[in-house]
């Protein structure tokens, strides 16, 4: 995803919303997203990439009613 995507799909949300980033793609833990971000090139195709980390980690039955 590119970072216009991510913006335009960000706007739609309601701008007082927590948003919540998924440790893995089973869902297993979610946090808040860390404030840092990391930066590196995609091998395939050179183009610069951001990768972003949750800042904390809680099991969805603890996080969420």
């Amino acid at each position: 995803m590119k970072v216009k995507e991510l913006m335009i799909m960000l706007c739609e949300l309601d701008m007082n919303a927590v948003i919540d980033i998924a440790q893995d793609e089973e869902g297993n833990a979610f946090g808040d997203i860390a404030t840092s971000v990391s930066e590196g090139k995609l091998k395939r195709s050179g183009e610069k990439v951001y990768s972003i980390y949750p800042s904390s980690s809680e099991m969805p039955e603890e996080r969420y009613t």
